[in-house]
């Protein structure tokens, strides 16, 4: 059986900054669809989003949406994905 690899804080960040600017046109963006979609517990998500809100990443206004910091933090970890895939570095 293959382990899965551990993904870090900057992966997890970026795949949760995507979910939620994909999610972004929905009237209320549900947690539970989120924590599937990334495959982690519901209470690792909530630490997550609150790191992201701390970090002004994200903003809670009547549902989760991109502020300005991170949508800028998508653009670059999108840059670094595509680098890594250049570079042939498995991520």
């Amino acid at each position: 059986m293959k382990k899965k690899a551990k993904r870090g804080k900057m992966k997890i960040y970026g795949e949760l900054l995507s979910i939620l600017k994909s999610e972004r046109g929905s009237d209320k963006i549900i947690l539970t669809h989120i924590q599937k979609k990334m495959n982690v517990p519901y209470d690792r998500l909530k630490i997550y989003i609150s790191e992201l809100e701390t970090l002004n990443l994200i903003e809670d206004q009547v549902s989760y949406v991109l502020s300005q910091r991170g949508k800028e933090y998508l653009e670059e970890y999108k840059k670094i994905l595509d680098f890594m895939e250049r570079m042939g570095i498995s991520i």
